[in-house]
């Protein structure tokens, strides 16, 4: 079965009278080199076997007569019209990425600033607040500090304790946060 048309002749005549099973031996065949073809395209796996399956999906889907049209009476090769339908349906998903690429970029030319959600800022921001009062007074003011930008040596000399007390509170009030924070989510 080297190049006799990928088919030999009974099986291209059982495939045009609906013997859908020998479209299976022919991709099992052509199946890396259509691979490689759609890939050399698109640049990716997914996309490429996705593009190949979908070519072999329309031979499927089409009508026996229209099969043996094509295939019997105008005698088209069919592992030809197979690297044509994958070359053509590579480029219209390379088409199709171009276009929303360009309409994606449209869009933020238009709207540079998406619109600013401060209801869900507030709300993020109280339950954030929420978690921090369920601290002890030090544990909270050492996280805050921490969180304002201050250093840990910054907050050692500010609140006058010892850098592994602070050590020691932050490690603690992340923990809190984190076993509330995931309670809260439940």
């Amino acid at each position: 079965m080297q190049d006799l048309h990928y088919m030999k002749p009974t099986s291209l005549n059982l495939f045009c009278k609906g013997e859908n099973q020998v479209l299976s031996q022919l991709y099992k065949v052509l199946v890396s080199e259509l691979h490689f073809v759609a890939y050399r395209y698109v640049k990716c796996e997914l996309e490429a076997e996705d593009i190949v399956a979908d070519c072999f999906e329309k031979l499927l889907k089409m009508p026996n007569d229209r099969r043996m049209q094509k295939f019997i009476s105008n005698k088209i090769n069919i592992k030809a019209l197979l690297f044509l339908m994958v070359r053509n349906q590579s480029l219209d998903v390379l088409k199709i990425n171009k276009n929303r690429s360009r309409i994606l970029e449209n869009i933020h030319k238009e709207f540079p600033m998406l619109a600013f959600n401060e209801s869900l800022t507030n709300t993020t921001q109280s339950n954030f607040d929420a978690l921090l009062a369920t601290l002890p007074v030090k544990e909270k003011t050492v996280l805050t500090l921490l969180i304002d930008g201050f250093t840990k040596e910054e907050i050692v000399n500010q609140m006058g304790i010892s850098e592994k007390t602070v050590s020691n509170l932050l490690c603690n009030a992340r923990r809190k946060v984190k076993n509330n924070w995931v309670k809260y989510m439940e």
